[in-house]
């Protein structure tokens, strides 16, 4: 994210509203630095405060962030590449953390072998994925504000192979039974850069539009359907279900992702690899993604 701009923007709809900094200050309970240093792109506000503040200044949360007017055409685009930009926001601070340990190590290889060889397996895995475990980071809280009430599910992954393509498929169960797979599309990588050795994946619903966005980071994005053969606004209850640790990717072969469990007047819980067969734990309804990392 470009704080400068952020800041240029806050500093300029502050103005259209006809409030100095004391006096927007005082309306978020900050003081008048604060906001002298969120107009000068020194940081960013805390998250708690983004509600808040863009409804004073007459924005969105994504034009916020963004650092612009988001004309309407443009609303979707820019909440892509705006729930991207602030998922990955914490990689750098990750980066340093690493170079800080791959020092560390470096200094205590020979004493500390053994302690170091389970350091690198934690934070650099290879072949594996698994979710982004910080759910309270700036990032994740932000992430779920520009997701919307369904909130999203997001994971880190890294290979050391080379793959063509991510596929995505969708299952739908009603009570139990399985009335619908199919691959819903893929995202190809061409030569020579080909596929990336890390990245993120998103999965964010929106059960008001009836849809899921799958976003590849960097890669591309898919809307896909959901409650294709049944009434949304019969389950009221609802719970997203994912991996819950860390797991091997396995080439050419279907990986459960997510699935979003609904319910009219309740839902069993359940685990993510008890889907994907011809018949699952009986809830009205789930839909449930697979992504097979293709060669």
């Amino acid at each position: 994210m470009d704080l400068i701009k952020i800041g240029k923007y806050i500093a300029g709809k502050r103005k259209e509203v006809g409030l100095t900094q004391r006096q927007l200050a005082d309306k978020l309970g900050m003081s008048d630095k604060s906001v002298s240093k969120w107009e000068r792109g020194v940081c960013l506000p805390d998250v708690a405060l983004y509600s808040d503040l863009c409804g004073i200044l007459g924005i969105s949360i994504n034009e916020f962030l963004a650092g612009e007017d988001i004309p309407q055409e443009s609303v979707v685009q820019k909440s892509e590449e705006n729930i991207i930009g602030v998922a990955t926001a914490g990689k750098h601070r990750q980066k340093k953390l690493k170079s800080v340990i791959g020092i560390l190590l470096a200094v205590s290889i020979l004493a500390l072998s053994v302690i170091g060889v389970m350091l690198v397996n934690e934070y650099w895995p290879q072949n594996c994925i698994y979710p982004v475990s910080n759910a309270k980071s700036v990032e994740m809280e932000t992430v779920k504000m520009l997701s919307g009430p369904d909130g999203a599910l997001i994971y880190d992954y890294k290979t050391s192979d080379k793959y063509k393509r991510l596929i995505i498929y969708r299952y739908e169960y009603v009570s139990g039974k399985l009335v619908c797979k199919e691959a819903i599309g893929s995202i190809g990588y061409e030569q020579p850069l080909g596929s990336p050795k890390s990245g993120k994946l998103f999965f964010v619903p929106d059960v008001e539009h009836s849809t899921v966005k799958f976003i590849s980071a960097g890669s591309g994005s898919l809307d896909i359907p959901i409650f294709t053969d049944v009434d949304k606004d019969e389950f009221n209850l609802r719970t997203m279900l994912g991996l819950a640790g860390k797991t091997p990717i396995e080439y050419d072969k279907e990986m459960g992702l997510f699935a979003l469990v609904c319910g009219k007047e309740s839902f069993c819980t359940s685990v993510i690899d008890e889907y994907g067969q011809t018949t699952a734990p009986a809830n009205d309804y789930v839909c449930y993604f697979s992504v097979e990392f293709g060669k």
